[in-house]
């Protein structure tokens, strides 16, 4: 499949979280054609959770350890594919399908949308903080599209989905998101917020029952849409 170039940002991989380290610098993936893992990525090498989980959130770039902030939120309820800074090519498949809850952290977002738009499945979905406004890209490999359509066709094919949007404050790309809300399809769009910086979102406390439960998870930032 045929993947438009993504423009790369100045930090796509860290080794560790540090004092050194500019927590709001844009993550991105690279296109690489489509290829899978890396070799040095694998449930033996990096934290997967259960691979039979119905809950799946599709990883960003490794960041804070070799392993990514977002692993240590692995479990036996949580799925995270050893993707990390991949979300191209097959990623999307990766985990149980049809699962019930999909998400998406940073570069996985990507992942999460091919997800949604190429196999169709999950009940809820989930974008922790994108963290980079696309515009329109060649998400499914025939041509230029937004993100946020994908995830309204979503919804709009069966009317029990939810989406649920938590981003940080101190990030970039959820915009477009957060004007779901206004759509027809609003009443189901729910939006919260967090005051961390992009790449420690994923170490706010409770974000793991948001990302499994995400209808009843409430931080007390969140609401709900209204409709178009």
């Amino acid at each position: 499949m045929r993947i438009a170039s993504l423009i790369v940002p100045a930090c796509l991989a860290l080794a560790a979280c540090g004092d050194t380290i500019d927590y709001d610098e844009p993550q991105d993936a690279v296109d690489d054609g489509g290829k899978a893992d890396a070799p040095a990525q694998s449930c033996t090498k990096v934290r997967c959770g259960n691979p039979d989980a119905d809950h799946i959130l599709f990883p960003g770039n490794p960041a804070c350890s070799s392993a990514g902030c977002e692993r240590g939120l692995a479990a036996d309820d949580l799925y995270i594919p050893p993707t990390n800074g991949r979300p191209w090519g097959d990623t999307y498949e990766r985990g149980v399908i049809p699962a019930t809850t999909l998400a998406g952290y940073s570069s996985g977002r990507i992942a999460l949308l091919r997800r949604l738009a190429l196999v169709g499945d999950g009940e809820h979905a989930v974008l922790l903080d994108p963290s980079w406004p696309d515009g329109a890209r060649n998400f499914l490999g025939d041509g230029p599209v937004r993100g946020e359509d994908i995830i309204e066709a979503w919804l709009e094919a069966d009317e029990a989905r939810t989406f649920t949007l938590i981003y940080s404050t101190r990030s970039v790309g959820w915009s477009n998101y957060v004007a779901l809300q206004k759509r027809a399809v609003g009443d189901r769009v729910k939006v919260c917020k967090v005051t961390e910086p992009h790449m420690l979102v994923p170490k706010v406390r409770g974000i793991h029952d948001a990302l499994v439960d995400p209808v009843a998870w409430d931080n007390g930032t969140c609401t709900w849409g209204t409709g178009g």
